[in-house]
């Protein structure tokens, strides 16, 4: 089989696996399974892997804005503890990216992976209370995760809605939108950084972005329709045990190199 075709055979299963997890879950725009995926399946070197679905993300969060921008008014109030230094943290972990080797991100990201598939098993949504700690806490969730979307594509909403909704007591919803917003203000910031640093984005990990992001989408949209709360709560208890298991495998591989 040509090369490019079994690259694209690849995106494609790639894609469907992401988009039917993502909308089991309910998860519209930090697609971390993707660059897992996209690394430990399909067989991208990370670093390529990472600016592919750093613009899928990036073109997600164009789409929460358009369906759902209740989830962006919602928290208008916040916008400057949220966006600021979700910009300036995904500036700098793109910057950070673009300078570290491939085996200490594959280790970061596989780190990651366990720790993400730990929360989803173990830590459930609260409801909120009325206690909030003082807004500034958000500037600097906002900027860590901001930074990890930067360094790896993975905005880390898995530890920002727990953060958001267990120790500083927002409603779930409230948490869901305060986390989209810092993923795609740290996506789009990190993209913009890539580029003005003359790190070129080839127009081959664009159009490999473009295709993913449709399929995701499309195959999202599908499941939608009948989702349910038992489908959410079965691709939980499947998803869980498996990043736990690729988060280890990628720190075997990339302990001998570091």
């Amino acid at each position: 089989m040509h090369p490019t075709i079994l690259l694209l055979a690849k995106v494609l299963l790639a894609s469907l696996i992401v988009g039917f997890v993502t909308a089991s879950i309910q998860s519209w725009v930090d697609r971390f399974f993707l660059v897992i995926l996209l690394t430990g399946l399909v067989g991208l070197p990370i670093a390529r892997s990472i600016i592919v679905n750093l613009m899928v993300v990036a073109l997600a969060s164009l789409m929460m804005t358009l369906r759902q921008s209740s989830v962006l008014t919602s928290v208008r109030e916040d916008w400057a503890m949220l966006i600021i230094p979700a910009v300036l943290g995904g500036a700098l972990g793109r910057l950070i990216g673009l300078q570290a080797p491939a085996p200490v991100l594959l280790f970061i990201l596989g780190i990651y992976a366990i720790l993400a598939g730990a929360r989803m098993a173990f830590i459930k949504p609260l409801p909120g209370r009325d206690d909030h700690p003082h807004p500034a806490w958000m500037a600097a969730v906002a900027l860590g995760f901001g930074g990890i979307t930067g360094l790896l594509s993975a905005g880390g909403k898995p530890f920002t809605i727990p953060i958001y909704n267990w120790i500083m007591g927002h409603h779930p919803r409230r948490a869901y939108a305060m986390a989209s917003v810092g993923v795609t203000a740290a996506a789009w910031s990190a993209i913009g950084t890539q580029v003005a640093t003359g790190a070129v984005i080839s127009p081959a990990d664009l159009g490999l972005a473009i295709y993913a992001f449709v399929l995701i989408t499309l195959t999202a949209l599908v499941v939608q329709r009948f989702w349910t709360p038992r489908l959410n709560q079965v691709v939980t208890w499947i998803i869980s045990p498996l990043l736990v298991l690729v988060g280890i495998r990628f720190l075997l591989v990339a302990i001998p190199h570091l």
